[in-house]
């Protein structure tokens, strides 16, 4: 999977980061669960009830429209004159607001007012905690103010800020708006077989096309919710800095209902996929983004372009896609999108594109011969929901985005995209065209690759489960789950992972196929070390609520520290037969799909004794659900032999109050370098013309005071130096 050169180039990055301790400026929101002290009763709170009258009005909703899915109260609730405090023994203050929304398939809000102090929390979760948010921290504090979340299910929500005694100042929290979806966006109540939202039949899961995982523009595609009420297809867009700035391009219509100035309101919802190619398991929306600021926003031509707030985690794996100017763009052609808020589709066409005038509503598109017609499709087509979706052409390079058009199952014909290169630089306006943002320096570049900013540490997902298997939750001969709660009384489940040297678990996504709870039960999840069965516990994630893992979703569980493992591991979750009353919990485990299964990795502990599950329940080879997030993978087949590391000079160093330095190539040829933050993300990036000099200069102008890497690449080899920017 990995050549040596990159394996290399990690081992040095880390033993140069581990000696500097440090906090990520792009941790969004960190885990946490309600509190469940006896003095926090819910019964004491005075619910806020907003009653919406109205029909689904899935009949207003279609092309050339953001699909709306929610009727919109404004309010103005906050601590002061809303919901209860309450002061736990050690003074800690927590505020709890309970809101209702009789009928609701979801609820999201938008706090116009959101400043918490170092040290404050706030999650928002249903009643039954089957789906929490949270926790928001001051790291979430934008300069607007404002935050935006994603729906929670449920018809009533509690909203719960939680402040230490001591903290710099009070915490300002004001909830402008309540947001009742009529549509069932997510389809959390009502979750049909194979299609986890509304779309069509005919529209085609993107892991079902892409079963190998190697288009990686699927990766940059995103759901954009905007004012809490519209729902759109957007795309995360590279620049030619190749410096992973988080411009999100989509459709001006998709913003409408906002000020065109501003995007503080838009939540973008990153990896919303199946994670298998089957009717069975729905993706997991924890991966989301808040608040932008609109860049381009031109009503006429039907374009938009937002910079995020907030950077996308590594452990999200963003990809930023490429783009073309090219007039004749080369078939065939691509749309990834989210029709009806669903997950993640993707359409292709085999015909040329047409120049021509779009057919749209006033006052969007109104710019004669600007948009590329799809005149058919091959695969699936486009719906509400799609809208701001990019196309791409034969080299998965951005070239228009969606407006609208007549396309439907029945009639998969007449889509209309905006011509990209046209939009360009088509109005002078800074405002009204893409040039000035995503070619920022001039360059003059007709097309630009996409770009992965985490490439030098990337994040893998690790899984067991083969593309043609048919996951299960096999009852056996009425024994109970062999995979969960069972008249054995099995309580330890393990997934074995081998033929890895060593690696850096995050997290893991748990399918769990079974989960009905009517008590506080919970599970551990635990990693084990071992050689053919678990031996040694490295690591225990304690407490895990049923109530917080969804049947049929994926659930993702992050630890609560990075675990590092060596060799073959383990990973899997204790149960618990002694709480009353007894929970049925069960996760998926694969059934073999054909004669070509090579994984029997699923274990279970076994009259103290752990055994594969195919040997004490009959059948074939098995392997649980469980996938785990990693970085840092490297493989046992993979021999890591360090090539020569030559020697190199930067100085000065540390940088003080000086943004230039220089690298002494030692009269080596350089072909570029990088620099690298705290993060492992690639911040700059700089190829070398003149490669017979032996002093280059490095700008650090535009990066903040802050520790980094410099990457200095010769082309069979690397060096690395670390350094310092300090300003005093």
């Amino acid at each position: 999977m990995f050549g040596y050169s990159l394996i290399y180039r990690l081992i040095l990055m880390i033993s140069l980061l581990v000696l500097t301790s440090f906090q990520s400026n792009a941790q969004l929101r960190k885990r946490a669960f309600p509190n469940h002290s006896s003095i926090l009763q819910n019964e004491d709170v005075n619910t806020k009830v907003l009653n919406y009258v109205g029909l689904k009005n899935e009949e207003l909703n279609h092309k050339g429209t953001a699909l709306k899915f929610a009727h919109q109260f404004t309010v103005n609730y906050t601590p002061e004159n809303s919901g209860k405090w309450y002061t736990l023994d050690d003074g800690t203050k927590v505020w709890k607001l309970i809101i209702s929304s009789p009928g609701a398939y979801s609820i999201n809000l938008i706090f116009d007012r959101f400043v918490l102090p170092d040290g404050a929390s706030l999650l928002i979760y249903n009643i039954d905690e089957s789906d929490i948010i949270g926790a928001f921290t001051s790291e979430n504090n934008k300069p607007s103010g404002v935050l935006a979340t994603v729906p929670v299910s449920g018809d009533e929500i509690v909203v719960e800020y939680t402040e230490p005694k001591k903290v710099d100042f009070k915490g300002e929290l004001m909830i402008g708006a309540v947001n009742h979806d009529y549509l069932g966006i997510f389809k959390y109540n009502d979750l049909k077989t194979g299609l986890f939202g509304d779309s069509d039949y005919c529209e085609e899961d993107i892991s079902c096309y892409d079963t190998e995982n190697n288009l990686d523009i699927r990766r940059s595609v995103v759901g954009l919710i905007n004012n809490g009420n519209l729902y759109c297809t957007g795309t995360l867009i590279n620049n030619t800095n190749e410096d992973g700035t988080p411009y999100i391009i989509t459709a001006a219509h998709c913003l409408d209902g906002t000020d065109p100035g501003n995007s503080n309101m838009v939540v973008a919802l990153l990896d919303y996929e199946v994670p298998h190619c089957g009717e069975i398991i729905d993706g997991s929306k924890s991966q989301t983004i808040s608040g932008g600021s609109t860049k381009v926003y031109a009503e006429e031509l039907d374009i938009a372009l937002i910079q995020m707030l907030e950077e996308p985690l590594a452990e999200y794996r963003p990809y930023f896609a490429g783009w073309t100017l090219e007039t004749l763009p080369s078939v065939p052609f691509k749309c990834i999108h989210h029709p009806q808020g669903d997950v993640k589709k993707i359409s292709t066409s085999e015909t040329d594109l047409i120049s021509a005038t779009c057919i749209a509503t006033y006052p969007y598109a109104q710019q004669s011969s600007f948009h590329w017609k799809v005149s058919e499709w091959n695969l699936g087509t486009t719906e509400g929901g799609s809208s701001g979706s990019a196309l791409f052409d034969a080299n998965n390079r951005l070239v228009g985005t969606l407006t609208g058009g007549e396309g439907t199952c029945g009639w998969p014909r007449n889509d209309y995209y905006t011509q990209f290169y046209k939009g360009w630089d088509f109005n002078s306006l800074d405002t009204c065209h893409y040039s000035l943002w995503l070619d920022p320096t001039n360059t003059g570049v007709q097309s630009l690759d996409g770009f992965d900013p985490y490439e030098d540490s990337p994040f893998i997902r690790l899984s067991n489960v083969e593309t043609d298997e048919l996951p299960d939750k096999d009852n056996s001969a009425g024994l109970g789950y062999i995979s969960g709660h069972n008249s054995y009384e099995i309580n330890e489940y393990a997934e074995k992972f081998g033929g890895f040297n060593s690696a850096r678990l995050h997290g893991i996504y748990l399918m769990a196929g079974e989960c009905q709870w009517g008590s506080d039960q919970t599970i551990d999840v635990v990693v084990w070390e071992g050689a053919t069965y678990p031996e040694t516990e490295v690591f225990r994630e304690e407490n895990i609520l049923l109530g917080s893992i969804r049947e049929n979703q994926e659930s993702y569980i992050e630890f609560s520290s990075p675990v590092s493992v060596n060799g073959n591991f383990f990973v899997g979750y204790e149960i618990d037969y002694s709480v009353t009353p007894i929970d049925s919990f069960a996760v998926y485990h694969s059934l073999e799909g054909s004669a070509s299964k090579i994984n029997n990795t699923m274990m279970v502990n076994y009259n103290s004794s752990w055994e594969f599950a195919t040997d004490v329940f009959a059948g074939g080879m098995k392997s649980l659900w469980i996938d785990v997030l990693a970085d840092l993978v490297v493989e046992e087949t993979t021999q890591v032999s360090a090539p020569s590391t030559p020697e190199i000079d930067i100085f000065p160093n540390p940088l003080v109050n000086t943004s230039y330095a220089k690298l002494d190539t030692k009269g080596l040829k350089v072909e570029q370098y990088s620099i690298i933050n705290t993060s492992g993300k690639i911040v700059q990036k700089s190829i070398i013309t003149d490669n017979t000099s032996s002093a280059i200069n490095i700008d650090f102008s535009q990066l903040p005071d802050g520790i980094y890497v410099v990457d200095v690449d010769f082309g069979t080899a690397h060096s690395y130096k670390k350094m310092i920017k300090v300003t005093q």
